[in-house]
């Protein structure tokens, strides 16, 4: 009997995604949110933070904060994001939890943080639950992660390091 030929191509489509998200998984970066050295070093790149949150809030325009124990890292959610949290806004929602997000890392005044977007984004952590996974945890770390940066007295004449430029609020040129 001959498949059609459109089956194997069709197949291939529909195994392509769990590949994917195996691939993901596989290389996916956790880093504890209470390590600020960690994620300033991964800024503008994909990774999962997990913590305790508390001490969150929402600011007068409606920005909600979900701030995490011990941390300089925490999660922004402007208002034009809330209409996709059904559940209530974040900053009441994972206030006091143990949660995992994944995002693009992005610093902000010198402090790590995600822009959330979605509840998708998020993972609650139940109590008990170990995280990150185990596979993820015996993943040895670069080099360059595990080393903290020296700072060595500047010579004269030697012209400073740059400063790094603040994001550009594009209300404030667009309207």
């Amino acid at each position: 009997m001959k498949l059609p030929r459109l089956f194997l191509p069709a197949l291939l489509l529909l195994l392509f995604p769990i590949f994917v998200q195996a691939e993901e998984g596989a290389n996916a970066i956790y880093i504890a949110a209470d390590d600020t050295d960690s994620l300033k070093a991964k800024e503008g790149q994909k990774v999962t933070v997990y913590g305790h949150t508390t001490g969150s809030g929402k600011s007068q325009s409606g920005t909600n904060f979900v701030n995490f124990k011990g941390a300089e890292f925490y999660l922004i959610t402007f208002a034009s994001d809330l209409a996709q949290f059904g559940e209530g806004e974040p900053h009441e929602v994972y206030d006091e939890k143990n949660i995992a997000v994944t995002g693009t890392l992005t610093i902000y005044k010198e402090k790590p943080q995600i822009k959330l977007t979605e509840p998708a984004m998020i993972k609650v952590i139940a109590e008990g639950e170990e995280f990150p996974p185990k596979a993820a945890a015996n993943k040895p770390v670069p080099a360059a992660a595990k080393t903290t940066a020296k700072v060595e007295p500047k010579k004269e004449g030697e012209p400073a390091e740059p400063k790094r430029k603040p994001p550009v609020d594009a209300k404030k040129y667009f309207k």
